[in-house]
C-alpha cells in the first residue's frame, strides 16, 4: 500500500472515489471541489495503480496567528476499510502540512460515530454547538439585505459580531466557503445589527450561523428570513458561550481539532 501525494494523473481515480462517497446530485459540486486545491493538496492511498483512500487539506484556515487547514472529504473505499489505511494517511497529511508551517487541522466528521475515530488520532472535540429549534413570530415590519455576503464580507462580519475565540478562514478559504455555500443552495440575511447563514430544508431554515448584538436583534434577523422564505421554524446553531437565548435547546459534538487546546468558535465548515 502507498500513502502519497496524488499527481495530475491521479485525480480522476480520486474523483471517481469522491463521487461514489459524498456525491448527492448537487451539479457540477465534485467539480468545484478539485478547482479549489492542487492535486498536492489531495492526499491518497494506492494499491498496485488503483486509489482507494483519499483525503484533501482545504481552506486554509487562521486562529491567532497560527496557520492550519480544514481536513476534507476523508474516505475510503469499502472493501479497504478496517485495515488501518485512513490512519496512515491522516499522519501522513499532517506532518506534510506541517512542513508547510500549518500547526493546527480541523474537520467535520461526517457521522456522530466517527468521533470516537478521531479522538483516536489526537483530535479534541473543543467546539460543540447549541442547537436549538424555535418557531418564529410574524413581523412584517422587519427589514434586512439578502444574499449580499461576499467572501471578504464574512471575515468582517465575524469579527464585528463575534466576541469568542474565532477560527477564521484565509481569503482564499473564505472565497472556497462562499461557493459551497451558495452553490449548495445557502442564503445569507444580514442587518446593521447581525447576520445568519442559513439553508432552507422543507418548512424549515437551519442557521448554521447567526450572530447578532442582542437576543432581540437576532429574533428579527430570524423574523425577516421568515417573510423571506414562508419558514415558521427554524434551527439555530450557536457558540456554547453565545449571548444569544433563542430557547435551552441541546449542546451537540460539532468539529474535531488538533493542535489548538483553547475552546474555540469553529461553526462554518463546507457543505
Amino acid at each position: 500500500m502507498q500513502i502519497l501525494k496524488a499527481t495530475a494523473r491521479d485525480i480522476p481515480q480520486v474523483k471517481t472515489l469522491w463521487a461514489q462517497m459524498f456525491d448527492d446530485g448537487t451539479a457540477g459540486f465534485c467539480d468545484f471541489v478539485f478547482s479549489q486545491c492542487k492535486a498536492d493538496d489531495v492526499y491518497i492511498a494506492k494499491t498496485a495503480e488503483k486509489v482507494v483512500s483519499m483525503l484533501i487539506a482545504m481552506a486554509d484556515m487562521e486562529y491567532k496567528g497560527q496557520k492550519g487547514f480544514y481536513l476534507y472529504s476523508a474516505a475510503t473505499a469499502p472493501e479497504y476499510r478496517r485495515q488501518g489505511i485512513m490512519h496512515s494517511l491522516v499522519q501522513f497529511a499532517l506532518e506534510d502540512q506541517a512542513k508547510q508551517g500549518k500547526t493546527f487541522c480541523m474537520l467535520k466528521p461526517a457521522d456522530e460515530k466517527l468521533f470516537d475515530f478521531w479522538k483516536s488520532m489526537g483530535f479534541d472535540n473543543i467546539t460543540k454547538i447549541r442547537c436549538a429549534d424555535i418557531e418564529i413570530k410574524k413581523n412584517i415590519w422587519t427589514n434586512a439585505r439578502f444574499d449580499i455576503v461576499t467572501a471578504s464580507r464574512f471575515k468582517v462580519l465575524r469579527d464585528k459580531f463575534c466576541h469568542e475565540n474565532i477560527l477564521h478562514y484565509t481569503q482564499k478559504g473564505y472565497e472556497t466557503f462562499a461557493y459551497s455555500h451558495y452553490s449548495s443552495g445557502g442564503s445569507t440575511v444580514e442587518t446593521e445589527d447581525g447576520y445568519g447563514v442559513y439553508y432552507v430544508e422543507g418548512d424549515t431554515m437551519r442557521f448554521v450561523e447567526l450572530m447578532a448584538t442582542s437576543t432581540l436583534n437576532a429574533v428579527k434577523i430570524l423574523q425577516a428570513a421568515r417573510e423571506r422564505t414562508g419558514c415558521e421554524k427554524a434551527t439555530v446553531y450557536l457558540s456554547p458561550q453565545s449571548d444569544l437565548f433563542l430557547g435551552e435547546g441541546k449542546t451537540i459534538d460539532w468539529c474535531m481539532i488538533k493542535g489548538i487546546s483553547d475552546e474555540i468558535y469553529a461553526n462554518l465548515s463546507i457543505e
